[in-house]
């Protein structure tokens, strides 16, 4: 640990050179592409745009040993330590360690302090991991992001065949730790709602389509708040009383929206109250709370697409754009102040997914969400570049859109290139 302390406090060197040959070839360039180590690449964008970030997404690496554009195996042997004193009563129950994961939590932590430093106070972070370093990770995000910032961990369901190579249980699922810099400055995540949703509005008045929903709140009582629970008188003066721990509305609120309140009978001539609930609110039309379970895309949808933009799927588990565009759309549904634009972050770029994603989530809603992307140079040169290049692929690919829907608007949506280069080297060698 006292390595990565040391990696974190050590200042910025080497250098950050656009690639002009590049750039002056892609129309309107407001997104960027960094290549080069991570770390001295973030601490760059310290200085540049100091809690200007919005939303970081990242797939760091597993630790599992594949080699992609980065080291991927971080753990060593333990050293070996002479035997316990033989205690019958805890005999047989406690092991060592076959590995030590320090390396990668070492690896990781100067990074996720700067992401840190770089979030705005309604910034949020989601990290993609499995159940391998999923222990470590929650450890080290809540020590840098702080327990109460803890906004939720997503299961998401990566694969839906039941696949080979494990005699116990087939691994179906990874683990997404959401983090908010401030949580009590994060605004509520919404997405739309499904069209099953959306048919359930079936009622329509005056102000629009609506549905009916018990005032009585469902679920298990917790702390019933005093101000929800009071008697409601009938349309035949008959007195009803809350059939659950508390209404959902105050009295007050209950007074001013009579206008909403539907009392029917049962067969059994016990009164019920409702509500009418509408689909369009003073906000537009409604949203729903995601929920912990991710299954809406997976692995293979990964390797499809990727395959489809670039003719090669020779990478193991891609991440969908999907998944990582839901993601940004949960955290960015409210209008951004004019002042701050809503930057994305993405330190762990790969084939670049995440640019795929905001360049789509752009398109889709008609915002300008502006994408920095850090593609790590760390070993096998000729592997980074492969990379590299299917990262531009997807990129250009993306901004293309799709010619077959002629309503689309065009965003060109360029990015420009950097390479970070460390003090010992030169540009060029």
């Amino acid at each position: 640990m006292e390595e990565a302390i040391n990696d974190l406090k050590a200042p910025f060197s080497g250098s950050v050179t656009e690639d002009q040959e590049y750039s002056r070839t892609i129309p309107d360039p407001v997104h960027r592409l960094y290549t080069g180590d991570n770390l001295p690449v973030l601490k760059y964008l310290l200085a540049e745009i100091p809690q200007g970030v919005k939303l970081i997404y990242i797939d760091p690496p597993y630790n599992t040993g594949s080699i992609l554009n980065y080291r991927d195996r971080f753990s060593v042997p333990c050293k070996k330590t002479p035997p316990l004193k033989k205690n019958t009563d805890l005999d047989g129950w406690v092991t060592n360690p076959a590995t030590d994961h320090s390396p990668w939590m070492s690896f990781m932590f100067p990074r996720l302090a700067i992401a840190r430093q770089l979030l705005r106070p309604d910034g949020v972070i989601f990290t993609s991991i499995d159940d391998r370093e999923f222990p470590r990770l929650k450890l080290l995000m809540d020590w840098i992001m702080g327990e109460k910032n803890h906004v939720g961990t997503i299961v998401w369901r990566k694969k839906v065949v039941r696949g080979r190579g494990n005699r116990h249980i087939i691994p179906q699922t990874e683990y997404i730790l959401c983090y908010a810099r401030d949580v009590s400055m994060l605004p509520p995540f919404r997405e739309p709602l499904t069209d099953d949703m959306i048919d359930s509005y079936t009622k329509k008045d005056a102000s629009g389509p609506y549905k009916e929903i018990p005032l009585a709140k469902s679920g298990t009582a917790h702390s019933p708040r005093p101000n929800l629970v009071y008697p409601i008188t009938a349309p035949d003066g008959s007195t009803i009383h809350c059939p659950t721990h508390q209404w959902r509305w105050s009295e007050k609120t209950f007074l001013e929206r009579q206008n909403e309140i539907i009392f029917r009978k049962t067969r059994k001539g016990v009164w019920r109250v409702l509500t009418k609930q509408y689909l369009e609110t003073v906000d537009g039309l409604r949203f729903r709370t995601p929920t912990s379970l991710y299954d809406k895309v997976t692995t293979t949808d990964g390797t499809r697409e990727l395959r489809s933009i670039s003719g090669t799927g020779n990478f193991d588990f891609p991440k969908p754009s999907r998944l990582i565009r839901d993601l940004i759309s949960w955290a960015t549904t409210t209008p951004p102040a004019p002042t701050k634009p809503e930057i994305i972050l993405d330190f762990f770029a790969g084939t670049a997914p995440t640019a795929q994603a905001v360049i789509d989530l752009n398109r889709e809603d008609q915002r300008r969400r502006i994408c920095y992307l850090v593609q790590n140079r760390i070993e096998l040169p000729e592997t980074t570049d492969k990379i590299l290049e299917l990262a531009k692929i997807r990129i250009q690919k993306s901004r293309e859109g799709s010619p077959e829907d002629p309503d689309r608007q065009d965003f060109p949506e360029g990015f420009r290139l950097y390479h970070y280069f460390p003090p010992a080297s030169r540009e060029g060698s």
